[in-house]
């Protein structure tokens, strides 16, 4: 099968390293995958070394890869002529498209082959009315989660499939973890944005800071993320004078060596879809400390794998963060229950449930590379 997924850019988003790990495991069953991207990483704001990366990974893994270079993606005239060219050289049997942004383009550069859409959040960046265009161009929805599926059903009205986001194998711990250290890390993974909150995490880590010094301990709260975000949350940490114990790493593309050094991961997000750095970290056997809210209750099971905490209640993270590093008892019984839960989410069963999905999807019309079209079409094409 010819496979053809689209992004807004290469980077280090949820949706972008699903895409990353399941192209690699289509390539690697036999299957011709390439990534299609609507702009390169510099002209949205995002790192140009982490697009490199991400492609050269991608090539390795046997995906091929391309950027439409789109400055302007809502110019439609250059768009359109950019994906006809693309959809020509790739020839895919299916197109899933990770951002509903592709979809106006696709509709006008007439790709012929059935549509996939997965919007990976449980907030529209968009108008509920959209959903009428889309049902136009899309042949299946995909939620990553229960929240999202009601959130699609609720405006589309085509099929709604439930696949549970997935990470790579090379997250996976073979043990649970024993106890904190002495200094503990705690990591927060996502680009800064108003979703993640890292206010509420900065606003926290005074708090932590307090109740930990007297225990002669040194915490130390990394956030990993790049984007226009960064500079204005670095303000905001001297600001509330804790860059002593809070630091921005920047976009990074080792994060599961940051996750083997790290001993909890927090998410402050005041809303989520299923964030894949929550399975990673599950995967990792890391104890997490989230918000109670939709995506993340998803994944996390208070008092099991992690704990639950209202959103923007700084005290009560750091309250939290005090009570999993303080008691080790706790901290094993979390990184148990968290390793635990991390077998629902290996990319393996992702691809399964992707493929078996497309094939559904594709038998009901036709390859592109086999379609008959009449001549004058083709070149307008």
């Amino acid at each position: 099968m010819r496979i053809c997924s689209i992004l807004t850019s290469f980077t280090t988003g949820g949706a972008e390293t699903l895409v990353e790990n399941l192209s690699a495991t289509f390539a690697a069953r036999g299957h011709y995958a390439s990534v299609l991207s609507l702009s390169d990483a510099a002209q949205v704001g995002n790192p140009a070394n982490i697009e490199q990366q991400m492609r050269e990974r991608l090539h390795q893994a046997g995906v091929d890869t391309q950027s439409l270079a789109l400055e302007n993606r809502r110019n439609i005239v250059t768009g359109t002529l950019a994906f006809r060219k693309a959809l020509q050289s790739v020839k895919p049997d299916i197109i899933h498209s990770h951002t509903a942004g592709a979809l106006p383009i696709l509709a006008l550069a007439a790709a012929r082959v059935p549509v996939v859409l997965t919007h990976h959040n449980s907030r529209l960046s968009f108008p509920p009315r959209a959903y009428w265009m889309f049902d136009r161009i899309v042949s299946r929805y995909v939620a990553i989660s229960e929240q999202c599926k009601l959130q699609t059903q609720h405006h589309a009205r085509r099929p709604v499939h439930t696949i549970l986001n997935a990470a790579s194998p090379r997250f996976r711990a073979s043990t649970a973890r024993s106890a904190p250290a002495r200094h503990p890390i705690i990591l927060a993974v996502g680009t800064p944005s108003e979703q993640k909150d890292y206010a509420t995490l900065v606003r926290a880590a005074a708090h932590l800071r307090e109740a930990m010094q007297p225990l002669g301990r040194r915490p130390l709260i990394q956030i990993v993320g790049g984007g226009a975000w960064v500079e204005s949350l670095r303000e905001l940490i001297r600001k509330h004078g804790v860059v002593d114990i809070v630091e921005v790493t920047g976009a990074r593309s080792d994060v599961d060596a940051l996750m083997r050094e790290a001993d909890v991961l927090v998410n402050s997000s005041l809303w989520e879809g299923f964030p894949i750095a929550m399975i990673e970290a599950s995967m990792s056997a890391l104890p997490i400390i989230a918000t109670d809210v939709a995506g993340n209750r998803e994944m996390v099971t208070d008092d099991v794998s992690g704990l639950l905490i209202p959103p923007r209640d700084p005290r009560a993270l750091a309250r939290a963060l005090v009570r999993v590093l303080n008691d080790a008892q706790l901290y094993r019984k979390l990184s148990v229950g968290s390793l635990a839960a991390a077998q629902r989410f290996s990319i393996e069963h992702c691809a399964d449930e992707h493929l078996s999905l497309y094939r559904e999807v594709t038998d009901e019309s036709t390859p592109y590379h086999d379609q008959q079209v009449p001549t004058g079409q083709r070149d307008a094409a």
